[in-house]
């Protein structure tokens, strides 16, 4: 028994003797190590990382940095605050570290204040609630660690205060929903939880509230205090404590600048004004050139109508409501002699005298919708009679409660074109009849001078018959003689040339005949404006009426549609050419070599034979040629050719 307990004895002391040798070898060297105190669960100030093998942290690499500056190996001790303080205070461990300023005051330690800084930040679950500010979280149910100097300013705004053991826990209730925010004294180290945690409802409300500086307790102890502070400042001066700062907390991640801030809002601003001011830019400058283009086109257009109105062959007058002429074209004044005492008057008057009285009641002739044709005569009566065929219409003008718009076309000439045309046709007549009138005494006449022919040769030189018989020859050669001259009553005894522009002859005809032309589709597009020849107008005129107008009867019995009447003019090879084709019925082979002989005609009653005999020899006067292409039911062309003189004059 005395044996056993020996044993006993000897077994207690030797393991008393390997504790203590494990307790010195674990013990480090106090003068060339530095021994810091951690929590390990104090993201991102201090904590495990992923094998749970080593510290990681803000607090652990700064620890690490001013070790080295003091030329020191670096040990740290892993415990929860109190039991740091505890170790603190014995003098087991030289400082603390990864702890923020809360009830830290005692009288065994020294507080060394770091660069760092935590934010206190509000923080919320879900959408429910907003709160940018402090203030906002009056009468709400706050969540709070254990021994938070917030605790008492909560208190003092109303709140209700929901106090947690850690910063997982007080995560924890607001999710549970135990209160509406969550005041956590780090937003950093509350964020790592956040994450790790996968809380994914969870959101910062505002700015910082506070920034909340990372201290380090400092035993008295140890006497480092000062040694400490120099590193700091050392490892503060070359960049080492910004770059852990970027590295754990992000530059300025909760406490932003202005511009930090607003950055994207203010570059978002900043671009939307910027688009604004080049698409304002862009819109007024698109905006002058388009006012200027328009300005121009305008300017044009303004131009142009006045250069057609001012170059109008057409009289073209505007009135006021007094009569007075506020605007004339070069025709008007030519015409009307506006510049002076002419016709200006005189056209008043005659405008009056068509409505028995005054311009007002002219005016209320004038329909709403169209114009108010009038022919009037102008001078009648003297040499400067003139017969003007006017339109009016009612003009809007702003100036004056009315204004009339006069359009004239002097219509002298054609007035006497027409005089001319019936001149012609009388003659046509005439010559028809003097024609058969001849062709009916001819044949009698020739009988009796052939048998008074016969007479006289058989007659003696002697017999009283004789002189009987030549006084009935000579009176009927004289006969004969008048015929003649009736035969060419039809064509004028002395003809004047002159040079005569054939296309306007055209055109003028073509006006003459606009009456039967409108069911009739012309085309004139190949006239040119001058076909110069030398020649008669007035037969000229006839020429081309005749041809014409045998073209229109030839389409008589067309149907409206197949009517078509195409004018050519041309130059070619010294001569002027102009080519009258129709769509009409066509001539036979046969007719075509009887067309131009006197008295032939394929229109029966209706006509005399006497046009295209007229015709020919109107141009065998000119010296010109006319020639004929036809074909049974698909129409003909007559063809005109006269020398061509020069443009000047013409």
């Amino acid at each position: 028994m005395r044996r056993w307990s020996v044993f006993v004895l000897l077994f207690f002391v030797l393991l008393a003797g390997v504790v203590r040798t494990g307790e010195a070898a674990s013990v480090p060297d106090r003068e060339n190590s530095l021994v810091i105190g951690v929590p390990p669960h104090s993201a991102p100030l201090s904590f495990l990382n992923e094998k749970r093998d080593g510290l990681l942290g803000l607090a652990v690499d700064l620890s690490v940095k001013m070790a080295e500056e003091l030329g020191k190996k670096i040990v740290f001790v892993q415990s929860n605050a109190r039991k740091l303080e505890q170790k603190l205070q014995r003098g087991e461990i030289d400082a603390m570290v990864g702890l923020l300023p809360v009830n830290l005051k005692n009288d065994f330690s020294d507080v060394l204040v770091t660069p760092l800084a935590l934010n206190r930040a509000i923080l919320v679950a879900g959408q429910e609630h907003q709160f940018s500010m402090e203030s906002d979280l009056a009468g709400h149910r706050v969540i709070l660690q254990r021994g938070d100097a917030y605790i008492p300013r909560m208190l003092d705004m109303g709140c209700t205060v929901v106090q947690a053991d850690s910063i997982t826990n007080a995560l924890n209730r607001l999710m549970a929903g135990q209160a509406d925010a969550y005041v956590a004294s780090s937003v950093e180290m509350a964020f790592y939880i956040v994450q790790s945690k996968e809380y994914r409802n969870i959101r910062v409300m505002g700015g910082s509230l506070e920034r909340i500086p990372m201290v380090m307790m400092v035993g008295r102890r140890s006497g480092l205090l000062e040694r400490l502070t120099s590193a700091l400042v050392r490892l503060e001066e070359n960049g080492e404590v910004e770059r852990l700062r970027s590295k754990w907390l992000g530059r300025s991640l909760y406490v932003p600048s202005l511009w930090e801030l607003y950055r994207y809002h203010i570059l978002c601003s900043v671009a939307l004004l910027a688009c604004i001011l080049i698409a304002s830019v862009t819109w007024i400058y698109a905006l002058k050139r388009q006012v200027r283009k328009v300005s121009r086109r305008l300017i044009r257009s303004e131009r142009k109508y006045r250069d057609l109105i001012e170059e109008s062959p057409d009289i073209i007058l505007l009135l006021d409501e007094n009569g007075r002429i506020t605007l004339s074209n070069r025709a008007a004044r030519s015409a009307l002699h506006i510049a002076g005492s002419g016709y200006s008057a005189m056209l008043m008057e005659a405008l009056c005298t068509e409505v028995n009285g005054c311009l007002e009641r002219f005016v209320q002739l004038i329909p709403r919708q169209g114009a108010l044709r009038r022919e009037i005569t102008l001078a009648a009566g003297t040499d400067e009679e003139l017969v003007l065929e006017v339109n009016l219409f009612m003009a809007d003008m702003e100036s004056s409660p009315y204004a009339v718009c006069l359009i004239g076309r002097d219509m002298t000439e054609r007035r006497r074109l027409d005089a001319q045309v019936m001149e012609m046709e009388r003659l046509a007549v005439l010559g028809k009849l003097a024609a058969g009138v001849a062709h009916e005494i001819n044949n009698p006449i020739g009988i009796v001078m052939a048998h008074a022919e016969i007479a006289l040769e058989d007659c003696p030189e002697d017999s009283p018959l004789r002189p009987m018989l030549k006084a009935i020859y000579r009176n009927g050669e004289r006969a004969v003689n008048t015929t003649r001259r009736l035969l060419n009553m039809a064509l004028p005894s002395s003809v004047e040339y002159e040079t005569q522009n054939l296309a306007q002859i055209v055109r003028e005809a073509l006006f003459f005949l606009k009456p039967r032309l409108r069911a009739v589709k012309v085309d004139a597009v190949m006239l040119p404006a001058e076909l110069c020849i030398r020649g008669n107008r007035i037969l000229l005129e006839q020429l081309v009426l005749n041809l014409l107008i045998n073209a229109l009867d030839s389409m008589e019995g067309r149907a409206e549609q197949d009517r078509a009447l195409v004018i050519e003019g041309r130059c070619r090879e010294g001569r002027a050419v102009l080519d009258i084709s129709d769509t009409g019925s066509g001539i036979s082979e046969e007719n075509r070599k009887k067309i131009f002989d006197p008295f032939f005609s394929t229109k029966g009653n209706k006509g005399f034979g006497l046009g295209l005999y007229i015709s020919r020899h109107i141009v065998e006067l000119h010296e010109g040629d006319i020639d004929v292409s036809s074909e049974l039911d698909a129409g003909s062309t007559m063809s005109l050719s006269f020398a061509v003189v020069q443009k000047s004059g013409c």
